[in-house]
């Protein structure tokens, strides 16, 4: 069961190679992104919610920080001992699969299918909330370095959320790589290094836990913290009943740290090769990495009695008390004065509260319920004392320059998060597209982003809060985790020979029992999250359901499944837009095409087209015009990786493969246009030499000219397809690569007919007989070999031009026109 499945030699080379994968694409070099590259570039999706993640934790077990360690234990070993082996062997089967829905199409059964169709929905939900958390969340971290701007929270948002769109329109996914890089890798760096401080200071200064309640009460009289979930009584004097209840919802909520785990195998066409080794790697990296935040967080989290603060992160409470006692001039509790501003502040606070509950605008449990306006001036004024006593050990030291840069970074991260809902999203939209489940305009990821967008902008001033979106959130990341596992599970047959696993032998079982560790995993936190957020089921499943059936109905044309694909008859080379009945029809047509310019461009590097001796750009000008490919694919770099990436699923793949077998058909076709060309300045320029008098009709002419130009094809075949010849008129995309044979052809015959075209007009002036029998040499390959040409009279009959001695080899090289070739 738990024998390695990867090919010994493939592992062997992979270890050997890892020293340099692990540094390869961070100046954007070598063959992709390496190990720490592919981690900094997600880590904007996969880390910042990881921020968090202890809010969420402490929130759902009701501000229990035991709880929500025991629910962070048990997740994290759900995490690296079921979903870290299903995703490492889903990434050696198939690396450039890109998620777990396309993952379904390219190594799951065929009964499995209709599972791509929901994670595709899924996914897109989850790249929506994603720029809601990640807006709303930048948001919040401004209101550290600017609490002023608290009314201006949403706002601010909606900003954040359209400058990250604006940015990735304007410059494109790719050429945005820099700054997932240089954000995450500053992000990843710097938390390693905080969290590290925090761990050590948290275990050795618990008593420094009497300044947590200073920075909450500042929050929540900035209007920064709407809400604050506290312990309300000794966790001992809890039911099991609620314990369990509180220890289920926490897992539920705390889940949400893991939600970018999923981009890392999804970005795994960017990776370097070989690509499973990187993504496996930076599998297992990441998910230490975010295992110990969480544990760290956590950890100080209890020892500092941090509670959960809605709409502020527990990592920047934790951050501040550091920043003030590690790195600022201190605080003791023996330096607290309540001085008369902290009463003025707190009398205000207590009015203000007062007031909005009396327009309806507070909550019913207040923190000012059953308290006297003099008693909660004596519980705030201390608070407040503490809070000025933390701003002035922070100002202008060491301390307040951490705080600034935390705060800026994590800003920046949860900005670029954004990047990775939008990229991702926009990705898995181009993917359905090219499944033709939607619509053909989401092939331009720039399209995809817009609507998720637009999408999210509507939604940001109705949610408002990370705490309101999480568990929505969450269905889409844990249906991953279940679709990926179980597919790894019940992989085909055929999958695991690709990879050289024979199945039912020790590898395979070692693969398959991998997913199951995934499926019990995966179904656990599935099973938690419906029981513990049944609230936001009923919304996912309803929008859910919504954008598969839209999937469906473009898929097939209408609701219901077509059993055959209807096939595209009669399409008039040329047309530039063909009318599809269906998607599916579309995305066949789709894959058809990447086949015939796959097997061009194969054409085009291997040196078949060089006798030619015309720029491949016309060529693939004729193609596609011959065989209707749209400019967007047939441009060569349409394809922004090094290696093609396979097609969605079997059916799809299958055409392509039809498609790209055509090589040998798609050579003849360019040769025949080939000979369009030459044929045309042979019928418009052999009158000049027809002369029946002296024995030259115009067959004689004809055939001399062919001869002199075509001196490796035989005689009799190229004859018998002049005379098919008819001349016509032909599209421009097909004369301009014919006008260049046929420009190539006027400009060989002078060169080498100049013996035969003397004799001619020696002829015709009556200097030599009309039957004299001409023979001449023409330099083939490059002037490499010779030719001897029997030249044409009106009493020849048929003849093969033979080679020179030692040229018998050039005989059978094929219709290579003379002197040009190589």
């Amino acid at each position: 069961m738990f024998k390695s499945y990867i090919n010994p030699a493939d592992n062997r080379e992979a270890n050997r190679l890892l020293p340099r994968l692990m540094v390869e694409g961070l100046l954007l070099g070598g063959t992709g992104l390496g190990v720490l590259a592919l981690i900094f570039e997600i880590a904007a999706d996969a880390f910042s919610v990881a921020a968090y993640q202890t809010l969420l934790a402490i929130h759902g077990a009701e501000g229990y920080h035991q709880i929500a360690i025991y629910a962070f234990i048990v997740l994290s070993i759900l995490l690296f001992l079921g979903i870290v082996p299903a995703y490492k062997a889903g990434a050696y089967l198939r690396p450039n699969a890109g998620g777990s829905g396309p993952l379904v199409e390219a190594i799951g059964p065929e009964k499995m299918r209709w599972l791509s169709w929901v994670g595709t929905s899924l996914f897109f939900i989850d790249a929506v909330l994603t720029i809601i958390i990640s807006s709303i969340s930048a948001s919040d971290v401004i209101m550290l370095l600017l609490p002023e701007l608290a009314a201006y929270r949403i706002v601010l948002a909606e900003l954040f959320a359209f400058f990250i769109m604006a940015v990735l329109v304007a410059v494109g996914p790719k050429r945005a790589v820099p700054l997932f890089l240089i954000g995450g890798g500053a992000f990843t760096i710097f938390t390693i290094v905080a969290l590290g401080m925090v761990g050590a200071t948290a275990a050795g200064n618990p008593d420094w836990a009497f300044l947590t309640e200073g920075i909450v009460r500042r929050l929540e009289a900035n209007g920064v913290v709407e809400h604050v979930v506290r312990a309300q009584q000794d966790l001992s004097a809890l039911s099991t009943v609620v314990f369990f209840q509180f220890f289920f919802r926490s897992m539920s909520s705390a889940m949400l740290g893991f939600s970018g785990y999923e981009v890392i195998p999804a970005s795994g066409k960017h990776a370097a090769r070989p690509k499973w080794k990187v993504i496996n790697t930076a599998l297992t990296l990441a998910a230490i990495f975010l295992i110990g935040t969480g544990v760290f967080q956590l950890f100080a989290a209890q020892r500092w009695d941090i509670p959960a603060t809605e709409g502020y992160s527990t990592l920047l409470i934790e951050y501040e008390i550091v920043a003030a006692q590690v790195l600022g001039d201190g605080v003791t509790e023996d330096q607290i004065e309540i001085q008369p501003a902290d009463l003025r502040a707190a009398g205000e606070r207590y009015d203000e509260i007062e007031a909005g509950l009396a327009f309806g605008l507070g909550e019913e449990e207040s923190e000012i319920q059953g308290l006297s306006r003099a008693d909660f001036i004596d519980e705030m004024a201390p608070a407040l004392a503490v809070a000025r006593a933390l701003d002035d050990a922070t100002e202008g030291n060491a301390g307040g320059t951490f705080l600034t840069v935390a705060g800026v970074l994590l800003a920046i991260i949860l900005l670029l998060a954004q990047g990775g809902g939008y990229v991702g999203g926009a990705a898995v939209a181009a993917n359905a597209a090219r499944l033709g489940r939607l619509p053909q305009f989401f092939d331009n990821d720039s399209n995809g982003i817009v609507v998720i967008w637009a999408i999210s902008a509507v939604l940001i001033p109705i949610i408002r809060e990370v705490v309101v979106v999480e568990s929505y959130y969450a269905f889409g990341f844990v249906s991953a985790f279940i679709i990926t596992s179980t597919t790894v599970f019940f992989v085909r047959k055929d999958a695991l020979q690709e990879r050289g696993i024979a199945p039912g032998s020790s590898e395979a079982k070692s693969l398959r029992f991998a997913g199951l560790r995934g499926m019990i995993a995966s179904y656990i936190m599935g099973i938690v999250l419906v029981t513990q957020k049944t609230e936001a089921l009923v919304a996912i499943v309803f929008f859910g359901a919504v954008i598969t059936l839209f999937q469906i109905y473009m898929a097939n044309g209408s609701i219901s499944r077509r059993d055959r694909v209807p096939t595209l008859n009669n399409l008039q080379p040329g047309t530039s837009k063909p009318q599809y009945e269906m998607g599916i029809q579309r995305a066949h047509d789709q894959a058809r095409q990447r086949g015939i310019v796959d097997a061009l461009e194969e054409i085009v590097h291997d040196g078949s087209l060089n006798k030619f001796n015309v720029g491949p750009d016309r060529i693939r000008t004729l193609i596609s015009y011959l065989y209707n490919i749209d400019q967007t694919i047939m441009d060569p770099a349409h394809d922004d990786h090094h290696e093609r990436i396979e097609e969605p699923n079997i059916a799809l793949e299958e055409t392509y493969r039809e498609a790209y077998e055509q090589k040998a058909r798609i050579l003849r076709r360019i040769e025949d246009y080939s000979h369009l060309g030459i044929f045309m300045f042979i019928n418009n320029y052999h009158l000049n030499w027809v002369s029946p008098e002296h024995g030259r009709p115009a067959a004689v002419v004809q055939k001399a000219m062919l001869d002199i130009l075509f001196p490796l094809t035989d005689h009799e075949e190229i004859w018998q397809e002049f005379c098919a010849f008819e001349p016509h008129q032909v599209p421009e995309p097909i004369w301009q690569f014919s006008r260049q044979r046929y420009l190539w052809a006027k400009d060989q015959w002078p060169n080498l007919s100049d013996r035969i075209t003397t004799i001619w007009t020696l002829q015709d002036f009556g200097l030599l007989p009309d039957n004299i029998n001409v023979e001449m040499v023409v330099s083939v390959a490059d002037g490499r070999q010779f030719r001897s040409l029997q030249m044409p009279t009106a009493t020849d009959g048929p003849r093969v031009n033979a080679p020179l001695s030692g040229d018998e080899e050039a005989a059978e090289a094929g219709d290579e026109e003379p002197g040009e070739e190589a």
